[in-house]
């Protein structure tokens, strides 16, 4: 019982000790979620658009720079989530680099020559 008890504390400490500003992204970078992991690991959850597996490898390929530790694109629900050391990047830095690949999400839209450039399947249809 009493280990139960401090793990709940542990716990309890970590969440009130694990607030950062990454928490405070502005609503307009897409973010649908975002939150501390352990120390200055986050995580966060946004919409990408893209269209299938290979959408999948290139946007995950495109995050594979210092910072970024881990990255998951769902081609259902067009989520990407991320972990990161939030002393190193950020979540606009790899939203960024994403578009740069050729796929859009809510906070960069992706160049236009970019996109063009895509493979026929994984041109998705753009937002205006």
């Amino acid at each position: 019982m009493k280990k139960i008890s401090i793990l709940v504390l542990f716990v309890a400490v970590l969440f009130a000790c694990g607030g950062n500003k990454e928490q405070e992204q502005p609503k307009d970078l897409g973010i649908i979620e975002t939150h501390p992991v352990h120390g200055s690991i986050t995580q966060a959850s946004f919409k990408v658009w893209g269209n299938c597996g290979q959408c999948k490898e290139n946007i995950e390929e495109a995050t594979r720079f210092k910072g970024v530790t881990f990255c998951s694109w769902d081609t259902t629900s067009k989520v990407c989530t991320v972990t990161y050391d939030n002393r190193e990047t950020n979540v606009g830095a790899i939203e960024k680099a994403i578009a740069a690949a050729g796929y859009d999400n809510v906070a960069y839209k992706a160049d236009d020559k970019a996109y063009a450039e895509l493979a026929p399947c994984c041109q998705y249809e753009r937002r205006k």
